[in-house]
């Protein structure tokens, strides 16, 4: 029976069906007889053309599109997961190349750091330098490098093996197989819709259907598609490659315009065509839009330049001044404003201009389409610049800080405007957050990276982020009921009235059990609990969620590496001139050369200076036996305890003051400041008790300058004959310390603090001995003194690495009492002289070694004669100057002026004014109290108004140019600027006689939330009630106060109570008595929260400088030579601390305050810390 294909039943079916059957047909099996070479040919030929089309495919989706219809739903989920694997496998990838480099490079990643448990050591063992002690210390770090090693191998093989699973799962025969599998399950459930009908004619001549068979173009589709599978997964494995390549250069390319931008951004915030003009034309066309007329000439505000700071010259501001100085600046007949109403102008305008700045963003844009349209087919080309440029209006803003938000616009770019995009894109806020950037200072042959500097420019105040912790607020309060039970318990059993000296304190080792009170203070202990529970319940998660670091964080990985591969340390200037970056090995070259003067210095063996501290601390026990023994007012206050806080347990693990040099960059060459920290030594309680005991007579001596407040108050009530020449003339004590003839010093010290208590004394009599200021007692404690300032100056012993040395000459600077005897030696002299009586000297005064007098004379000469011929110190050179118009001394320039004496602030050359900039993450709070302090510290160092307006002027744009907000500077100046000047010289006196209760604590956003005046309220409020009801007999069992009735079987610690402490209450109807908390002062206390700093940088400055030293000893060892002395670094802790400076508070009790000018704001300030203005009575 012959069967053929019936034209009229196929187009009745379908016409397209037909013709295209036919046209493949006559196609595809052209030249081929047999019916398998035609299949074979038609399955090549379907092939071919969908692997063209696959070809010519850039995306996914695609790709699918060219499988066959009736195969891509089908498919299309496994091929989009092939897609999703191929992705995944380009990641790992990627993450494996990234941590095979790090690890191969050492910079393992933070997420992958270790570090040794923390293990207890004595200091005095650690510190011995043996090879114990290295021993020791190389266990633990031997121990933790193998871990550190086993752990980056561990995660660089993790990686591998999840790159191979990845291979596998993309990997040809294993996707074939399953997609194979998809292409027959899906031809075998549609098969039956393939077919075609046959047909045959029978004996008659009638064509009826034969049969039904399967078209030869879906076998065809079948095989087809089963043989380009892999080429479809080819291609969507190169699709995939490809965009992680075009990704990874296109995050390169915005991460190096973000980093060039970030670099340049400080450039970028200066005045000048390519920003300011901006700025300028942008802020005077919003102005135009917002109709705000005119509002006279103050109104048009000229924001202080923020980058030229000429502190010592100040011309006029008549748009900052005082009521009564506008009228002289001002034309005729103009209204004169207030200066506050001046200031909110000011910032009305700049807020104003801001608003109108983005109110007007869009209608500019809008306005500037058609001529920018314009611009582009005039400027097609002439470059890419201009159509670059195009995309500034369509973008809205980006951060340098954070590479994703630069558009992809700046890959078409240059370099050049690339930058500039993202400049001109970023917020003005930010670009003026950023301006604080600049230079550090540098030793000779020392260069650091502009992108370093940039993060060093912030100072070594600028403190670090630290994540917020509710558990903050339980551990203050754990710490404060802990402190205020034992407070309550010395209270009772000594009185309000033993005598107690908070400078000789000494904070007890020992952990006892905390003393337990009786119930009803117990319950008022509990009502603070719930309050402190209440407040951590209310602190919103959100909001501690959303507290994040700032920009402009220092990349402190980038800063460690950089010094240790360069071996730089970042130390501290003299003078306070900013820290400065220095090469280890010139430094220790330079200290070295101070150590090997012999004329200052002799060298120890270690023998030796183990003898010398042992004599040392066998004269502190002698000296503590004294005053328990001999001077019952000395011991009360705790002073033989005071003494023998340094006295190590073993009697042999001394601490030894580590000698360091501090440059001063000032000084061509570079000079060296030797500095002998001796805070932890053995005698330093001996020098601390000398210091103490000296401050009334250098208080009571007329020569001695005490600061610049005190100069200037002396200034200010100066009378000057104006009818007579006079002179200003200078004196600087050269190496004032080291020069004192030390055993000199000491005898004259001595016979005027011999002179001052003997005049002081009180006459015996029969209890002299309970007299503080008998004779008797006096007598015993001149002896004490000559005995404690000779332990504490004498046989100086200082450590520099393994080596040891002993100062032969003068004072060192760095013990407690150095400045006072050197000030005593200084007016010894200076009373002996004369000098205050001399009729043609108008003023004197030294601080230190700084000499300043106001001599009338005929001429320079003489004036200069008349005070080198009378100021003179034995063993000392003074170099002396004379000046006519003015001179220099401590942070003022004083000058006359129309026969008149005047001063102003005075800033040294290569001063970088390192003020805490505003990215620093110090409270608020914190901030507005520097800038307070500075305006207080000006109004001293200026002798008129409009000095003192020109320095708020230069202040604030030192401020603007440490990133601090214009409008929250203009708001400080405005509601302080007043007050600062008119109580530039008054004195502080205490507001309160209250005593001061304290939780301790450190900077963090939680307590915002939290008040201490409240908790105080809470506690002492449920005491007074008690009392109240108590002397009544009136009890309650309410559970949300109870006001209990004492139970005669509680037991409590408070059984030794002095009498006049009692107090009495009704207990059923009988009378009791019970310790009175009133009359101890409790209930009156004031209740505040002190904060100490976080992290900062000059702490891990500080561990970065041991870290570089340290591998010098390590470099040694494995050199071989002698065996270095371990350095004080605790490598545990530092290594934690370097990793997550933000987690960690530490101490700095190594920063030595030189020669300070002013009071530090932190101590002269309270809003350093958040204190409570409320009261509880």
């Amino acid at each position: 029976m012959s069967s053929q294909y019936s034209a009229a039943f196929s187009r009745a079916m379908s016409p397209t069906l037909d013709a295209l059957t036919q046209a493949v047909v006559n196609n595809t099996v052209f030249g081929v007889n047999d019916e398998a070479g035609r299949h074979n040919a038609l399955i090549d030929e379907l092939a071919t053309v969908v692997i063209k089309k696959i070809a010519e495919c850039r995306s996914v989706d695609q790709v699918i599109d060219c499988v066959f219809f009736d195969y891509r739903a089908a498919l299309r989920e496994f091929l989009l997961n092939l897609a999703s694997w191929c992705d995944k496998r380009e990641t790992v990838k990627a993450s494996l190349e990234r941590l095979e480099s790090a690890v191969s490079a050492g910079n393992t990643p933070n997420r992958l750091k270790v570090k040794a448990p923390e293990f207890q050591l004595t200091k005095e063992f650690a510190d011995a330098g043996s090879a114990e002690a290295l021993r020791v210390s190389t266990t633990f770090s031997t121990a933790r490098d193998a871990f550190q090693k086993a752990i980056n191998d561990g995660a660089v093989q993790a990686k591998k093996d999840e790159l191979a699973f990845w291979d596998d799962k993309c990997a040809l025969n294993s996707c074939y197989e399953a997609a194979a599998l998809i292409v027959k399950a899906t031809y075998d459930d549609r098969k039956s819709s393939y077919k075609l009908p046959v047909f045959s004619t029978d004996n008659k001549g009638v064509r009826r259907i034969a049969e039904w068979v399967v078209s030869p173009q879906k076998k065809a589709e079948c095989s087809a598609l089963q043989t380009i599978l892999p080429a479809i997964f080819s291609h969507i494995k190169q699709i995939v490659n490809m965009r992680h390549r075009a990704l990874a250069i296109k995050i390169e390319k915005k991460r190096m315009t973000a980093a060039t931008a970030d670099v340049e951004m400080a450039d970028a915030t200066k005045p000048g065509p390519s920003i300011q003009s901006l700025i300028d034309k942008g802020l005077n066309a919003r102005l135009k839009k917002l109709n705000l007329g005119s509002v006279g000439k103050k109104a048009s505000f000229r924001n202080p330049s923020p980058i030229i700071l000429d502190t010592n010259y100040y011309s006029n501001y008549p748009d900052f001044v005082w009521p009564e100085f506008v009228q002289g600046s001002s034309t005729s007949g103009q209204e004169s404003w207030p200066f506050e109403t001046q200031v909110v102008v000011d910032a009305f305008a700049t807020q104003a201009s801001n608003q109108g700045f983005q109110q007007g963003r869009q209608q500019e844009e809008r306005e500037g389409e058609s001529s920018r349209q314009e611009q582009r087919s005039k400027g097609k080309g002439k470059g890419k610049s201009l159509d670059a440029r195009s995309t500034v209006a369509s973008f809205t803003s980006v951060r340098p800080a954070f590479p994703n938000s630069i558009p992809d616009d700046i890959l078409t770019m240059t370099k050049t405007d690339a930058v500039s995009f993202v400049h001109l894109h970023t917020p003005i806020s930010f670009l003026l957050a950023g301006q604080y950037r600049s230079s550090v200072h540098c030793s000779p042959g020392v260069s650091v990276p502009v992108d370093v500097a940039n993060d060093l420019s912030l100072g070594l105040n600028y403190m670090f982020f630290t994540l917020p912790s509710k558990s903050l607020i339980m551990q203050a309060w754990n710490d404060f009921q802990r402190r205020i039970r034992w407070r309550i318990y010395f209270l009772f059993k000594e009185g309000m009235n033993k005598p107690f000296d908070p400078d000789y304190g000494v904070s007890s080792k020992k952990k006892e059990k905390l003393p337990v009170l009786p119930q009803y203070m117990e319950l008022g202990l509990s009502m603070g609990r719930r309050y402190v529970q209440r407040t951590i319940a209310s602190i919103p998660e959100e909001a501690l969620t959303e507290m994040r670091k700032h920009a402009f964080s220092p990349k402190r990985d980038k800063i460690r590496k950089f010094l240790i591969d360069n071996n730089y340390v970042i130390t501290m200037t003299d003078k306070n001139l900013g820290l400065a970056v220095s090469e280890r090995d010139w430094i220790l070259r330079n200290e070295l050369n101070l150590l090997e003067d012999e004329r200052n210095y002799e060298e120890l063996e270690f023998e030796v200076a183990q003898e010398v501290m042992k004599s040392k601390m066998i004269q502190m026990q002698t000296l503590a036996r004294t005053v328990e023994d001999e001077h019952l007012f000395l011991f009360e206050l705790g002073l033989s305890r005071f003494f023998l806080s340094n006295v190590p347990e073993d009697g042999s693990s001394f601490k030894y003051p580590q000698f360091h040099g501090i440059p001063k960059i000032h000084k061509k060459p570079t000079g060296f400041r030797p500095i002998i920290p001796c805070h932890s030594v053995v005698f330093n309680p001996a020098a601390k008790f000398v210091s103490k005991e000296l401050k009334p007579i250098i208080k009571s001596t007329p020569s001695i300058i005490h600061g610049t407040k005190d100069l200037f108050t002396r200034l200010s009530q100066l009378r000057i004959d104006s009818k007579r020449q006079w002179y200003f003339v200078t004196g600087d004590v050269v190496a004032f310390y080291p020069n004192i003839p030390l055993d000199l010093c000491i005898e004259i010290v001595c016979s005027m603090y011999e002179e001052w208590l003997l005049n002081a004394s009180e006459e015996n009599t029969a209890l002299a001995h309970i007299n503080p200021n008998s004779l008797e007692n006096n007598l015993v404690k001149l002896g004490i003194f000559k005995r404690a300032i000779e332990i504490g100056n004498t046989q100086l012993i200082t450590q520099h690495g393994s080596r040891y040395f002993r100062q032969k000459n003068g004072l060192a600077m760095g013990v407690a009492d150095s400045p006072d005897l050197a000030n005593l030696f200084g007016a010894h002299f200076e009373i002996k002289s004369k000098i205050l009586d001399h009729p043609n000297v108008a003023f004197y005064g030294r601080y230190i070694d700084d000499c300043f007098a106001i001599v009338y004379a005929e001429s320079e000469a003489l004036a200069l004669n008349l005070i080198k011929e009378t100021i003179m110190f034995d063993g000392c050179v003074i170099e002396w100057a004379v000046s006519s118009s003015g001179c220099q001394f401590l942070d003022a320039f004083i000058f006359k002026e129309s026969g008149k004496l005047h001063w102003k602030p005075f800033v040294k050359t290569g001063n970088n004014r390192e003020r805490i900039p505003w990215v620093s993450h110090h409270p608020l709070d914190v901030k507005r109290g520097v800038y307070i302090g500075e305006l207080s510290r000006l109004a001293v160092l200026c002798s008129t108004k409009e000095i003192y307006i020109g320095a708020i002027r230069d202040l604030n744009a030192l401020y603007l140019m440490r990133g601090y907000p214009e409008n929250l500077v203009m708001s400080w100046c405005k509601k302080n600027i007043q007050e600062r000047w008119e109580k530039r010289f008054a004195l502080r006196v205490a507001e309160h006689d209250e005593s001061i209760l304290v939780l301790k604590t450190r900077f963090d956003q939680v307590w915002n939330w939290f008040s201490a005046a409240e908790l105080g309220k809470t506690i002492t409020e449920y005491w007074s009630a008690w009392y109240e009801h108590a002397e009544k007999g009136l009890y309650s069992a309410d559970s949300s106060r109870p006001l209990i009735k004492p139970d005669p079987n509680y037991v409590h610690d408070l059984d030794d109570v002095r009498p006049e402490l009692f107090t009495q209450i009704l207990v059923d109807g009988e009378t009791e008595f019970v310790p009175d908390l009133r009359k101890i002062g409790l209930l009156g206390s004031r209740w505040i929260v002190s904060r100490k700093r976080n992290t900062n940088l000059f702490d891990l400055a500080n561990v970065w400088k041991k870290t570089v030293f340290r591998k010098l000893d390590e470099d040694i060892a494995e050199k071989g030579g002698v065996v270095p002395e371990t350095q004080n670094v605790n490598e545990t802790y530092h290594s934690a601390l370097v990793e997550a400076a933000e987690q960690i508070s530490i101490e700095s009790d190594n920063e030595i305050i030189l020669h300070r000018r002013s009071i530090s704001q932190e101590r002269e300030h309270p809003e350093f810390g958040r204190i409570s203005k409320s009261y509880n009575r």
